[in-house]
This record gives C-alpha cells, structure tokens and sequence, in this order.
C-alpha cells in the first residue's frame, strides 16, 4: 500500500502507538502477563474448485506451486495433508484439552465454518471445557483474497460468522483469518459484522484499538514468528527449539511486564503440538510458566473486555 501518512503508518486501520509512550497496562489483581492461547479447530479439504486462491506459504508463495504447464498440486486431493489436519481433529485435540487443563488454561477455539457445521462432537468438547469460539474463515485451504470484491469478502465473512454462532449458540466476539490472510477491508467489514477483537496483526504485545469505519474493534494479536506451524513445521526449527523460544519469549515478557502488563497469544494447532512426540514439550512449557506467580490465564474476550476498560 503506498505512504498515505507520515507518522508512522501507511494506512489507517490503527493508529501507530509506541509502547513507550503508553500509560502503564494493569492485569487484573496485578498480573504481569496474560496468557491466552488459541487453538485451531480447522478442516483442510481434499481438494478446492478451480479459481480458489492457494494458501500463501510462509515461505513466500503459494503452498504447492508448481512451475510450467502443469496446476498445481493443490487443486487436486491432498491426502497427506487432508490426513495431517484430520488427525488433529480426531486425535490430537484431545492430549492439547488434557494438558490445558492440567494448568487451569481455558481455550480460545478457533472454529471454521466447515469443523462449526460438520464436527459437532468437537463444539461439545469445547463448551464442555467452557472455551470461548471465535470465527476462522470458511476452511484452510479457502481464504481471504485480495481478488474477491467487497461484497465476496462480506459473504464470506458472514457464512463465518453464522456458522460458529450457529455450532455453539454464540455469536464469537473474535476473529482469525486462516493464514492470517485479510484484505484493507477485512477490519472494517470484521467490525460491521459485530466482531470485536482480531489476532491476524502480530505487531504489539498489548491489545490496542483499532480504527473501523463502524463498529468498535481491538487488535490481539498472534506472533506469527512463534506460531508452530510457521517456525516449526514450514520454519523447519525442531521442537525443542520452538519450545525453548516459547519459553524465552515468556521470561522476556514477564519481565518487562513488571512495568506495564504484556499479553501472550500462545497459537496450536492439534495436528502438531497434538502429536504423542510433541506434547510433552509443551506440558514443559505451560509447566514454566505456571511455576510463575502473576500470570493471568484468560480467554481472548476476557482480554480485550479488561482492556476496553481500562482504555
């Protein structure tokens, strides 16, 4: 997008606010950091129809491109990865709700329209735990694009909507895009629809308000740099490297939340971290953090009402 103001920012979604400059940020009972962690409720289907944007890998491009005459892969059934992502619907979501609620930590459930509308035993299993649902686009593998029109991008935005409120009896308060992927519009159109907090800005590590034409909304993001997906799996870091930067990235907020209170989105996804190999890694990680005194663990609307408040 080009510069279209001087201070700082070259849009006007939010306005630019250095953490310096802040009034001093206060968890309840004087909490350093609250700990809120998402974890991904999202179906991969086999295939998408043809015109269907591939999701962008993190590695630039689009996952599965191939070069010459030939589609790519992605627009044909993707068994592997369609088994990958179902297993953690199947299976390892449940070690991730075990270990969650070993340390008391009650999930923020990032729910598609597909899992919303298809997996009802999963929306049990959530409500069952007491976890707030916030909506997650149509599937993994149909995300937000910059060729949709406005009123594309509406509709896709409101079957979202409809279908999460529809699984749980709730209308979700928040939103993550699948990929992370919006538009200029996708905030404003977020905020029309009711929606009142999004994770897909991973540029603060305090909630902050944002700047809709309508509606009121508030960024909590997600540190795409320290999702496990990104810096595991299409990163390519081991475990105990993601887990120790988990780790490091807690005792760095921690201390500066001393100060001013910090916020954690710690981002899962149950076909990785709910693998058998991998969950003992992050029962060591909640285990570290739970060792603290003046960790706040909360859902992201619980976040963002406290934080509205003291705004």
């Amino acid at each position: 997008m080009p510069g279209q103001r001087t201070y700082g920012m070259d849009h006007d979604i939010y306005e630019w606010s250095p953490i310096v400059k802040r009034p001093a940020l206060t968890w309840p009972n004087g909490e350093r950091v609250a700990l809120v962690v998402i974890v991904n409720l999202e179906h991969y289907g086999w295939s998408v129809s043809e015109g269907t944007p591939l999701a962008v890998s993190p590695l630039g491009g689009p996952e599965g491109l191939w070069t010459g005459s030939q589609l790519p892969p992605a627009r044909f059934p993707d068994i592997g990865t369609y088994g990958n992502h179902e297993y953690g619907n199947r299976v390892g979501v449940f070690r991730i709700f075990d270990v969650l609620g070993k340390y008391g930590i009650v999930p923020t459930l990032a729910l598609d329209a597909t899992v919303a509308e298809h997996y009802p035993y999963l929306v049990a299993a959530g409500k069952n735990r007491g976890a707030e649902f916030i909506a997650h686009g149509i599937g993994r593998r149909e995300i937000i694009h910059v060729g949709m029109s406005e009123e594309q991008e509406r509709d896709y935005i409101q079957t979202s909507i409809a279908a999460v409120e529809k699984a749980t009896g709730a209308r979700p308060a928040g939103w993550l895009g699948p990929d992370f992927q919006e538009t200029a519009s996708t905030p404003h159109l977020l905020a029309a629809e009711g929606i009142t907090y999004l994770c897909d800005f991973g540029n603060d590590e305090q909630p902050y308000k944002m700047t809709p034409k309508t509606g009121e909304l508030y960024s909590l993001g997600v540190c795409a740099p320290l999702d496990d997906s990104y810096t595991h799996v299409h990163g390519r870091r081991t475990i105990t490297e993601l887990t120790d930067s988990w780790c490091g990235w807690f005792d760095g907020i921690y201390a500066d939340g001393a100060t001013s209170g910090c916020v954690m989105v710690l981002n899962l996804h149950p076909w990785i971290m709910g693998q058998p190999w991998r969950i003992g890694y992050l029962d060591q990680v909640l285990g570290h953090i739970d060792a603290h005194q003046g960790v706040w663990k909360a859902t992201g609307a619980q976040v963002i009402d406290w934080f509205k408040k003291q705004a």
